[in-house]
C-alpha cells in the first residue's frame, strides 16, 4: 500500500515519479522553455511504469502539484491527474507548488534566524511565494509580491534572508543588501512531493475530483479584445 504517482508541472519542468511508502521507485523530468507538458507529460508517465514494471492498477493514489504557476502547465498536469484518479477510482492528492520547492530544498543556512522564500517568476518584479524558516515550517501562506525595498522592509528583522528556487534568479543584481541570499537552483520537481503526498495518503487527506481545480492565484489571462 502507498504506490504513489506524483506529478510537478507547476514551471517549465515536467516531472513524474512513482513512490511507494515515501520512497522513490522512478522518476522522470524534462526541462524546456517551450513548455512542452502536453507533449511528454503521459509519455513520461508511461516510461515510469515500463522501466519499474509495474501495472498502473496498483496505483493507491495520484497527486498532483497544484500550483501556482504556468497556468498551461498546472492546466495539463491537473488534468491528467483527475483522469488517472477517475478512470482508476483512486483518491486525488494535491500539494502546493511552493511547499514542494521548499521540500526539495537542501538548507544552505544553519543560522535560526533565518527566512526563506522559495520563488516561482510571476512576470515583472512579482513572484509566486510563502515565507519558511530553518526548520521549514511555514510562516505566512502563498502570496504574489512585488520584490523591493518595501518587501524588505517587512522582513528585517532575521539576520538573513534567503531567496530559493528558479524565479529569485531575476533578482541577482537588484540589492546590495548583506542580509540577502539568493539560491537560484531548480526545486520544482515531484521528487519534492514523496514523503509529504504520503503523509497526506496515510491521513486520507484528498480531494474531490470532481471540484478540484489548479491554484492559479492570478486571474487566467485573456486573449479577448475589448
Amino acid at each position: 500500500m502507498g504506490l504513489i504517482l506524483n506529478i510537478e508541472t507547476s514551471t517549465k519542468t515536467c516531472s513524474v515519479n512513482l513512490s511507494e511508502k515515501g520512497e522513490v521507485i522512478e522518476n522522470r523530468e524534462i526541462s524546456s522553455e517551450k513548455y512542452i507538458h502536453g507533449e511528454q507529460l503521459h509519455l513520461l508517465i508511461k516510461d515510469l511504469f515500463t522501466t519499474s514494471k509495474i501495472s498502473i492498477e496498483k496505483l493507491n493514489a495520484v497527486a498532483v502539484s497544484s500550483g501556482p504557476g504556468s497556468f498551461t502547465g498546472l492546466r495539463i498536469g491537473v488534468s491528467a491527474a483527475k483522469g488517472l484518479s477517475f478512470a482508476l477510482n483512486i483518491p486525488l492528492i494535491s500539494m502546493d507548488a511552493i511547499e514542494i520547492m521548499i521540500q526539495k530544498y537542501n538548507m544552505i543556512s544553519t543560522n535560526k534566524k533565518a527566512i526563506f522564500f522559495p520563488m516561482i517568476d510571476a512576470r515583472r518584479n512579482e513572484v509566486y511565494t510563502a515565507s519558511y524558516n530553518i526548520h521549514k515550517n511555514k510562516i505566512d501562506e502563498i502570496h504574489c509580491p512585488e520584490i523591493d525595498e518595501v518587501f524588505l522592509s517587512n522582513y528585517m528583522k532575521y539576520n538573513e534572508i534567503v531567496f530559493i528556487g528558479e524565479g529569485s534568479k531575476k533578482f541577482k543584481e537588484k540589492f546590495n543588501n548583506q542580509k540577502i541570499r539568493i539560491d537560484d537552483i531548480a526545486l520544482n520537481s515531484s521528487l519534492g512531493m514523496v514523503k509529504y503526498t504520503y503523509q497526506k495518503y496515510l491521513k486520507e487527506k484528498f480531494e474531490n475530483i470532481s471540484y478540484f481545480n489548479p491554484f492559479y492565484y492570478k486571474d487566467f489571462p485573456s486573449t479577448q479584445k475589448k
